[in-house]
């Protein structure tokens, strides 16, 4: 079966590929560089709401519910705060910690779930 007659499969995929490239960002600098340079911090906030976006469409291509503990909730709530919050009220410390606490293990659920 193909992408385009699984949606879920084809937004898990793209999820697993944001989520790789903020595993890249986080890699190419610091929680200084996240602190001192807002392109470098706004990428990341970015790239928060773009794997949001790919949570949501997977939950909405499999009926799931959001409001049950997963994944796709967890990283749909991300977004909603970044998407919708202005700037001075996210809270960056929160962002860092995801980027470097959770990514990982993001990445490995969505793997985990393509095969």
């Amino acid at each position: 079966m193909n992408d385009v007659a699984r949606p879920d499969r084809r937004a898990l995929m793209e999820l697993e590929a944001v989520l790789g490239e903020i595993e890249r960002l986080r890699d190419s600098g610091s929680r200084t560089q996240f602190d001192d340079d807002g392109m470098f911090r706004w990428a990341l906030h970015r790239l928060w709401i773009a794997a949001g976006n790919e949570a949501l469409r997977y939950a909405v291509a499999l009926g799931r519910p959001l409001s049950a503990p997963h994944m796709w909730v967890d990283l749909y709530r991300h977004r909603n705060a970044l998407a919708h919050l202005s700037l001075p009220e996210i809270d960056d410390d929160a962002v860092w910690r995801m980027t470097v606490l959770r990514t990982a293990g993001y990445r490995a659920q969505a793997r985990a779930l393509l095969h």
